[in-house]
């Protein structure tokens, strides 16, 4: 492999694509705009305008009725006609309150003070110290009375959070789970050390596998796309990719490596998406459609064919097909499409920008992800078969921006320093001049002893690199 060039951001290298390709992808990069799901939106709105009113007057008519009352009967059964609708639609429900406002699935609800609003449920909650609640399938009416009558109880006066979820328990209502309080970022709010900010970004990950595990399954069950919460937790990880020098190796966590295969590939192909599109220049909310899109690039393997997952050649039609499912044509949505349809389209098929970006992003991660025994090729050795089809499967100018990001020593290669240490990168190229001087994490000590949590090395301060470790080693 000839040297990557190690140029950072900006301009693109002129000899990297010719002027018509360099002008469709400026003009592709100019032309991408967010988008949402409007009609989706309003649907979620209306369900949790009506899931409000009827938990929040529920709540009020414990303190002055009995729970069998034939009071409750009219509501209790109303509310569980709502919850099945919008479990059926969006699958497991995530109710949250965030300083005076209300969230359904990260949908804001409008709801008028005269009939009660977010204020009266978010009281309600927080006296047991809780911010929402999820509700993971269709409660029955008996199952809604006992959840009001728990949430009604006096609150314990030192654990209320741990005991309000003992409650529910002990209630019999194992899909329905109690979430602690929520606050908003503010605006200029202070950058987090580099080290807080590595585990911010592994805890987002960490949550972020079990989300987008349930929209899978969602689809798998042929229930309409929600992009709406995918959409928020890209939002998440483009916050805390960006404020902060680490990005994580591929490397599985305790928590990710019990998550569905699909998730965690999801998930890095994300990342990997989203800071390709961070070196286009892509705006903040062009990066979020970007990311969703890329969240449901492989969402074909979740349909059936006479019950199996569809092969390999099949699969991005697949995901099509179920993308549609979701009502409305806009802008977001066709991305999404594109992306499902065209990430494995060589280059001379003229696959979209999001698709060609994607297409990057799916391959190295495909190239470097760890199986049972072990990645196919270590970081280095697949970026240059990479650059090997530059040209044919990958778009030269995005594929430079994928190398002029990751740097020379990508993120889980394994490197060995003049002072013997092993040390295994996890950082990018932060600048021009920290190409090729990664940060690092030391997983054996210069007397050849392995480490664990070793400490972080910036190679940019300290340390020179004598060699790559190749896999096998």
């Amino acid at each position: 492999m000839s040297e990557p060039d190690s140029t950072h951001p900006g301009a693109f290298d002129p000899n990297a694509s010719d002027a018509r390709d360099q002008e469709a992808l400026g003009k592709a990069i100019e032309q991408a705009r967010g988008g949402e799901d409007r009609a989706l939106a309003q649907q979620v709105r209306d369900g949790g305008e009506q899931t409000v009113r009827l938990l929040t007057g529920l709540l009020r008519l414990m303190r002055t009725h009995n729970p069998d009352n034939h009071a409750f009967d009219n509501p209790t059964r109303d509310l569980a006609a709502v919850l099945a609708r919008l479990v059926d639609l969006l699958g497991p429900l995530h109710l949250v309150c965030v300083e005076g406002q209300l969230y359904l699935n990260d949908v804001r609800v409008r709801m008028e003070d005269r009939i009660g609003g977010a204020a009266d449920l978010a009281e309600e909650l927080q006296r047991h110290g809780a911010g929402g609640l999820r509700i993971g399938t269709p409660l029955d009416e008996s199952a809604i009375r006992r959840l009001v009558h728990t949430l009604s109880r006096r609150p314990s006066p030192e654990r209320p959070l741990p005991a309000l979820r003992d409650a529910i328990r002990d209630a019999g209502l194992p899909t329905v789970l109690i979430q602690g309080l929520y606050r908003l970022r503010v605006t200029g709010e202070a950058q987090v050390p580099v080290l807080r900010g590595e585990r911010e970004v592994q805890e987002t990950m960490e949550r972020a596998t079990g989300l987008v595990t349930e929209a899978w399954d969602n689809l798998a069950e042929a229930r309409v796309p929600n992009p709406l919460p995918v959409r928020r937790l890209v939002n998440d990880i483009i916050d805390s990719t960006g404020h902060v020098d680490l990005l994580l190796d591929a490397t599985p966590t305790a928590a990710s490596a019990h998550a569905a295969a699909h998730a965690n590939h999801s998930l890095r192909v994300c990342t990997l998406a989203v800071l390709i599109g961070k070196e286009l220049g892509l705006t903040q909310a062009s990066l979020a459609d970007l990311g969703v899109a890329a969240m449901f690039h492989d969402t074909g393997y979740a349909s059936r064919e006479d019950g199996f997952a569809p092969p390999f050649s099949r699969h991005g039609s697949a995901g099509a097909r179920l993308l549609l499912k979701q009502r409305g044509f806009h802008q977001a949505k066709v991305k999404r499409l594109l992306v499902a349809y065209e990430h494995h389209r060589a280059l001379d098929a003229r696959p979209s920008l999001y698709a060609r970006i994607v297409r990057v992003a799916d391959d190295f991660d495909t190239l470097t992800r760890h199986r049972p025994g072990g990645a196919l090729y270590g970081p280095s050795d697949a970026l240059a078969r990479m650059c090997g089809a530059s040209g044919e499967l990958y778009d030269p100018a995005i594929l430079q921006a994928f190398i002029n990001r990751i740097g020379r020593y990508p993120p889980g290669t394994l490197l060995r320093l003049e002072d013997g240490r092993w040390v295994v990168a996890v950082s990018g190229a932060r600048s021009p001049e920290t190409f090729a001087k990664p940060a690092c994490r030391v997983v054996r000590d210069a007397e050849g002893n392995a480490v664990t949590d070793g400490d972080l090395v910036d190679l940019a301060v300290e340390g020179v690199v004598e060699n790559v470790i190749e896999l096998g080693s």
